[in-house]
């Protein structure tokens, strides 16, 4: 059983080894002695900061660290320079487990063109599974707030919704997955970041407002957006894209695909896009329109089968099915 930080020459080997420097706005980075990064810019400096608790590949859980904290950044038409990790280790984990999480972390920031400036690694009996979390600072000529959204928006999402629930668990339940469908999962895998759409929809004046859908999928992030603007919203089940592989999984947990979290799809906001939406599909990424914002203070409506529900920010539902064990509940796939 092992407590405590790395000692240099673990830091060099499982953590430095993994980490480089892309970004000319960062002047000082991640080394033995510094106890802060530097970073030199102009314009909206912005911040975030996510953990990553779910069980999963160590690798993995390093790559989806960076895609959730950058696309934080993206989500308000930033652009991500650095950021730092912290990986908390069980007492009883190996150091190359730490190399694992950095080697996916590192990957995927050389492929962001985002640098890891520094953090902090340790062992400690408070844990009982990896936990990463990430801070990523990012800068932007434009900010896009949420406070700029308004009756009569347009509500739409890029790709499908459940990216990242669907992804954890084809990790999970990788043997009951036929191989077409474990291809279409690491295909969804590639696709958690949502910076290339950021790029485009932060030049068009009128989005007025993009969201990482996260927690609660894309029901629980209209609810963010609109319950936060004193707003309201209609949505349609029908216009929702949903993959295959993510109903097979959710029907096997009993869990609402439009309910689940779904970092990796931008939800925009706003009105007579459709400029926006063709460059979107002319960079080769799809997008829907599943809604639109409604005046007044009423709960999100979700209209299903010509029947409509209202529906209000709660906890995830892949979380809570996990936690709560409903995932024993097996279903017939």
């Amino acid at each position: 059983m092992r407590t405590g930080k790395l000692n240099a020459e673990e830091l060099n080997k499982y953590v430095f080894a993994h980490i480089g420097s892309f970004r000319d706005e960062v002047v000082l980075s991640a080394a033995l002695g510094e106890d802060c990064a530097a970073i030199k810019t102009d314009g909206f400096i912005l911040l975030s900061s996510d953990p990553i608790t779910a069980q999963m590949p160590n690798e993995s859980l390093g790559r989806l660290a960076i895609d959730v904290s950058c696309n934080d950044i993206a989500a308000n038409g930033g652009e991500a320079i650095a950021l730092t990790l912290t990986v908390i280790m069980p007492t009883f984990s190996r150091e190359e487990e730490i190399g694992e999480i950095m080697r996916g972390a590192g990957e995927r920031a050389k492929e962001l063109c985002v640098d890891i400036v520094g953090g902090h690694t340790e062992f400690s009996d408070c844990v009982t599974r990896p936990i990463v979390s990430a801070t990523a600072v990012g800068k932007a000529k434009r900010l896009i707030a949420k406070s700029a959204l308004s009756a009569g928006d347009e509500i739409y999402i890029t790709k499908v919704c459940g990216i990242e629930g669907t992804v954890i668990l084809a990790e999970k339940y990788a043997s009951e997955l036929t191989p077409n469908e474990r291809l279409k999962a690491n295909r969804l895998a590639e696709s958690l970041s949502v910076s290339a759409e950021s790029k485009i929809l932060k030049k068009y004046d009128g989005v007025t407002t993009m969201h990482d859908v996260t927690e609660g999928g894309i029901l629980g992030a209209v609810a963010e957006i609109a319950l936060a603007a004193g707003l309201g919203a209609e949505i349609f089940e029908k216009e929702v894209p949903v993959d295959s592989v993510t109903e097979k999984l959710c029907s096997r947990l009993d869990i609402d695909p439009l309910k689940l979290i779904a970092s990796g799809s931008m939800m925009f906001t706003g009105k007579n896009l459709n400029k926006a939406v063709k460059e979107l599909e002319s960079a080769g990424i799809k997008s829907a329109k599943i809604g639109s914002i409604t005046s007044g203070k009423e709960n999100v409506l979700v209209r299903r089968n010509g029947k409509k529900e209202n529906f209000s920010t709660e906890p995830d539902k892949l979380l809570s099915a996990l936690i709560n064990g409903n995932d024993k509940k097996e279903k017939d796939l």
